[in-house]
């Protein structure tokens, strides 16, 4: 049995497009895509509710967090149920093939999807560099060039536009039945947040192909109403470039681009759209630049110290584009082996503090600090920790609160209370856990309020936004509050209890550089792939990308 089979997608969309990249390593969901055909099974064989399937009436809420953006105000992400995870992942594997033929069809898109089966997402990311590489090509060849996109595109998204983009609307409107696969989506879409019709979860390999199709949709009716193709435009994610075909107007051109968005019930954001004249500077080169200065492994402080002040200047040349997470990740390896690391370490919160998109790197490079050498000044990060984390809490940046309490635990730092009390009133179910495990380890100093949080230890907290943490500190038995009875007494929860299904392992990633780096070898290489076969024609025809070998199914069960 090859990989590229139904079954393996829906087991690669469970194992690799469950949770947010944007969330630490420590969220894992193994677990539930070796046990997929057990737990589906489960479901499907559940009584009927009124002649129909029992799963067309869960409805759940994801467990949501805020994730810092460079230049931007936090984006909220989300963590859908796994129950409804799993059952929109099944129904995506097993229509998979048509999906993409949709996805595909713009002959626009800069983000077309690409399964990836080696790297880790169960979808390629897209690059932002095939949108520059598009709109250099373009300025070669036109005069101007319009540019925008779609407001909260994800957010914003109707489900009822899903049938919508696959059948057409006219058809979806007639023909509402279960039975055609993209009604379903919407129905599953809908019950995987709380029964509302508008968004997606930004975060889940599913969200980013339904929101591909949609956008695909669009592309397709901009096509026929201005006649583009692919030398004309490009789409990455929902950032338009559009160039004039026959004369038109660049005023012309976001017109019809806001009434193709229009028929699925989007806007364009009107605070991004703008029209450039061809001869507008790039942003090219900056990179280059920045790899100039990397410090060799095992420099001094000094030579940090000038790599730091190049980067600085090109930030200053170039303030809309993110240079110092970009220096900073190709600086990895140099930064984790330089050879004076307390000043280094301050350098790097204070980069940090700046830019607040880099809190991933920092806990990163910390653990694999402390990993090689054992010398991470942990007085000085536990100080800091706990100054920063009451101020985060007090302005709901949650995405950074879950980074600092994961590198707490991997470094064995114990919280204080004062660290911890203005967690107890969050309900953040990442947070929850995590301060739950630190206790565990006896990593928390004083006894915990779990007042809040144990408030959704039943058959309902499972399906709230706190699921995480009802499911798994009671599995674990690490809640003292309260028994396993009401996961044993949820028709579906217990299907994973039953498996010991995990969500929480606090020691996986930056077991050490080389690691990372091979890691991190393998997506450039792939993204490169990718990248060359977009620049031939401007369309990515790439499907798959990485291993054909056979997968043991042996595990299913």
């Amino acid at each position: 049995m090859t990989a590229k089979t139904k079954t393996q997608r829906f087991k690669r969309l469970l194992s690799h497009g469950f949770f947010a990249p944007e969330l630490p390593p420590c969220f894992v969901s193994n677990d539930l895509a070796k046990y997929r055909n057990f737990i589906l099974s489960g479901i499907e064989g559940l009584p009927l509710y009124k002649n129909k399937p029992d799963f067309h009436r869960y409805i759940s809420t994801p467990a949501w967090f805020y994730h810092p953006r460079f230049g931007k105000n936090d984006r909220r992400h989300g963590v859908p149920n796994p129950i409804s995870h799993l059952l929109l992942s099944n129904i995506i594997a097993n229509n998979y093939i048509d999906l993409r033929r949709l996805a595909k069809r713009s002959r626009i898109s800069a983000s077309s999807p690409v399964f990836d089966w080696r790297g880790g997402r169960a979808l390629m990311r897209p690059s932002v560099d095939l949108r520059d590489d598009f709109r250099l090509d373009l300025s070669s060849r036109r005069e101007e060039y319009a540019v925008a996109d779609i407001r909260a595109f994800f957010h914003s998204i109707y489900t009822h536009a899903i049938p919508w983009a696959i059948y057409g609307k006219p058809w979806s409107k007639a023909n509402r039945d279960i039975k055609h696969y993209g009604n379903l989506i919407d129905l599953l879409c809908r019950n995987a947040q709380d029964g509302q019709t508008i968004g997606l979860p930004v975060g889940p390999d599913t969200s980013r192909l339904i929101a591909e199709v949609v956008a695909s949709a669009i592309d397709e009716r901009l096509q026929l109403s201005i006649r583009i193709g692919t030398q004309d435009a490009s789409r990455y994610i929902d950032d338009y470039t559009i160039s004039a075909v026959n004369g038109e107007s660049g005023e012309a051109l976001l017109a019809a681009l806001r009434l193709a968005a229009t028929h699925f019930e989007l806007e364009l954001n009107s605070d991004k759209s703008a029209i450039f004249p061809t001869s507008v500077r790039q942003n090219l080169g900056w990179k280059q630049a920045v790899r100039s200065f990397i410090p060799k492994v095992g420099s001094n402080n000094t030579e940090f110290q000038r790599f730091f002040y190049e980067v600085g200047r090109i930030c200053e040349s170039h303030p809309d584009v993110n240079v110092e997470r970009y220096a900073l990740g190709n600086a990895r390896s140099s930064i984790v082996k330089a050879g004076d690391w307390r000043q280094l370490q301050s350098a790097l919160i204070n980069a940090y503090r700046r830019n607040t998109s880099l809190i991933s790197f920092l806990v990163e490079v910390l653990i694999l600090r402390q990993t090689e050498f054992m010398d991470v000044d942990t007085k000085l990060i536990s100080e800091f920790i706990e100054n920063r984390v009451p101020v985060l809490a007090q302005a709901n940046r949650t995405g950074e609160v879950i980074w600092l309490l994961f590198l707490a635990i991997r470094l064995g730092l114990v919280l204080t209370q004062k660290t911890l009390k203005p967690l107890y009133a969050t309900e953040n179910s990442m947070i929850a856990l995590l301060v739950v495990f630190a206790s565990a380890r006896g990593l928390v100093s004083g006894p915990l309020d779990l007042s809040v949080w144990n408030g959704s230890l039943d058959s309902d907290g499972l399906r709230s936004p706190m699921w995480l943490f009802a499911y798994e500190t009671v599995g674990r038995g690490i809640n003292p509050a309260a028994s396993t009875a009401f996961i044993e007494g949820d028709k579906y929860f217990k299907l994973l209890h039953l498996k010991r299904v995990r969500f929480l392992d606090i020691d996986n990633g930056y077991s050490s550089v080389a690691e990372t780096l091979r890691l991190l070898k393998g997506e450039n290489a792939r993204t490169k792939q990718v990248r060359d076969d977009f620049w031939n024609d401007f369309v990515i025809n790439l499907s798959d990308i990485g291993s054909d070998e056979d997968e043991d199914e042996s595990d299913a069960y």
